[in-house]
């Protein structure tokens, strides 16, 4: 059995629905499956997502739910969350041979057959932001940004579910994400994806992939934007087909603009067949009425309660770094 699924919540299901209909158009094998980051909503017709299953968060099974909703806003929760659904999903389904997670604002376009070849060698597959170096310039992204954001970027994750090597990283990786998932950069800290640099170091069998086709995404196209399309494929300049673009940060409001972090690219400098990408996909999410969806709030979306206790949890995990062992009682008395 082989499963790809995502995490997202309620005003993210126009891309999801895109994820899942393209995944499946190349890869019919596939059991697709969407870890709901929200609770159902009477507001909305889920009859549009048929035959997808749908399992809320507060069925994972993790014990710490009720905590982490109301310390991390709406994207430190839907990452928070990804070990743990990748653990629930492998001890769901014992036949499972291969487990892939997609962000939800992915598009796939080729099979995954060489992923699934890459994981009968190799027990976790990585791919980093960028291949190649970058240079010095007045544009983002620069290469320092993946130093404070992450060197591998964790919109994509394929596991072999059948390794205790992977449940291993699940178990560690998890432990960190549900305690600390926090967006501080300044402290040491982005969400589920910075913790990963170290993946390579303290797990085996470890591939990070070299293929331009994996993992396209607006912060690599100083070295993919050269795309040709031929017979309705989109080949890389490194001869690789394209896999999968990751679509992130784009605003169907603002289509001229192709991320709201990175300006190195614009509608301008973007090729011919990367422009045809983007257009393509601003037309699915109109047809998916993305328009209804990103005005959904989340229900977990309790601000005025996330304020306080984040700014509790940041402290904590500051004070237990720097302080003596033999304060540690008192500072959990305190908190």
């Amino acid at each position: 059995m082989k499963i790809a699924f995502t995490i997202c919540s309620n005003n993210y299901l126009a891309q999801a629905k895109i994820l899942e209909y393209s995944l499946l158009e190349k890869n019919s094998d596939y059991k697709f499956i969407i870890g709901l980051c929200d609770e159902f909503s009477e507001d909305i017709d889920y009859s549009f997502l048929e035959n997808i299953e749908i399992i809320p968060a507060s069925q994972f099974g993790i014990y710490c739910f009720d905590e982490i909703i109301k310390k991390y806003d709406i994207v430190e929760l839907n990452t928070s969350i990804k070990a743990s659904f990748f653990k629930y999903l492998i001890s769901k389904y014992e036949n499972l041979e291969t487990i892939i997670y997609f962000d939800p604002d992915i598009q796939i376009f080729n099979k995954l057959s060489l992923l699934e070849k890459y994981l009968k060698e190799y027990d976790i597959l990585l791919t980093p932001h960028i291949l190649n170096p970058i240079g010095v310039d007045d544009f983002s992204p620069a290469e320092s940004s993946f130093l404070n954001y992450g060197i591998y970027n964790l919109g994509f994750l394929a596991l072999n579910p059948k390794s205790q090597n992977a449940r291993d990283l699940l178990d560690w990786w998890e432990d960190k994400t549900l305690k600390i998932g926090f967006s501080q950069v300044s402290n040491g800290l982005f969400v589920d994806q910075l913790w990963i640099n170290l993946v390579p170091i303290f797990f085996n069998k470890v591939k990070v992939l070299d293929e331009y086709g994996f993992n396209v995404a607006p912060w690599n196209l100083h070295e993919r934007n050269l795309i040709v399309k031929i017979n309705d494929e989109y080949i890389m300049n490194d001869n690789s087909k394209l896999v999968f673009y990751h679509f992130s940060s784009y605003n169907y409001t603002k289509p001229e603009v192709f991320s709201k972090h990175y300006d190195r690219y614009n509608s301008v400098t973007l090729s011919k067949e990367v422009y045809e990408l983007y257009s393509q996909y601003h037309n699915k999410l109109i047809q998916n009425k993305i328009d209804y969806f990103s005005e959904i709030k989340c229900f977990y979306s309790k601000e005025e309660v996330k304020v306080v206790v984040k700014k509790k949890s940041v402290l904590k995990v500051l004070i237990y770094n720097i302080i003596p062992p033999f304060f540690i009682k008192l500072v959990k008395k305190v908190f």
